[in-house]
């Protein structure tokens, strides 16, 4: 029983400490999922068309609720912030993945 609860300890302590180092880094985003991420990508790539999502999450930075990473066909990187209304706010070249 010691050992179960030295194990549950480390497994804690590891969650805490992963969190830890993303809000230090200052990324507080998190991965979209589910009808937001459908919707969010298809914002986004009506915004930018013939590009491919890379990347969606929330948008932490208080420019806009979530942030959508398209790639062109020729590598070039587009950021698309959009509203919680899946609006595009602002799209721009960008060097994220």
């Amino acid at each position: 029983m010691a050992s179960a609860a030295k194990k549950r300890h480390v497994r804690l302590t590891r969650l805490v400490s992963s969190k830890s180092k993303a809000t230090k880094s200052g990324s507080a985003d998190t991965p979209l999922s589910g009808s937001t991420l459908s919707s969010a990508s298809a914002a986004a790539l009506a915004a930018v068309p013939g590009g491919t999502v890379s990347s969606a999450t929330t948008e932490s930075d208080g420019t806009g609720a979530y942030e959508v990473i398209v790639t062109n066909a020729d590598g070039t990187r587009v950021k698309v912030i959009e509203n919680v209304s899946f609006a595009v706010l602002s799209s721009g070249a960008t060097g994220c993945h």
